[in-house]
């Protein structure tokens, strides 16, 4: 006889609906910081630290900026949407996505401090 146990795992896997539901909405969210810090950051007249977004915001401007990272975006959560059943570690690359979003988001706010 079985004897179930009364603890769950202490770290969920990046398979659970749970984790990944975290993953999308931190990567999401960051990424909506990120605009939004960038934004002040623009207003006050800072630099744009994001080397690939500088050249497009300095000669197309910020609004067309956020229209090509608006893309960005709805291109990478349509792949993962579509490899997520047979490729479940691509969970992983977006987990690092949203961190790498989320450091951008400390980078903005400290630049917006100093």
């Amino acid at each position: 006889m079985p004897i179930a146990s009364g603890s769950a795992s202490p770290r969920p896997s990046l398979n659970s609906q749970r984790s990944q539901a975290l993953i999308l909405a931190g990567l999401v969210g960051f990424q909506a910081l990120d605009s939004l810090t960038t934004h002040l950051g623009l207003a006050f007249e800072h630099v744009e630290l994001n080397r690939f977004m500088a050249p497009i915001i300095a000669t197309r401007g910020e609004l067309v900026a956020y229209a090509v990272k608006g893309t960005a975006l709805a291109v990478l959560l349509a792949i993962l949407m579509l490899m997520h059943r047979r490729k479940p570690r691509v969970w992983q690359a977006y987990l690092v996505a949203g961190w790498l979003t989320a450091a951008a988001v400390v980078a903005n706010v400290v630049q917006l401090l100093l």
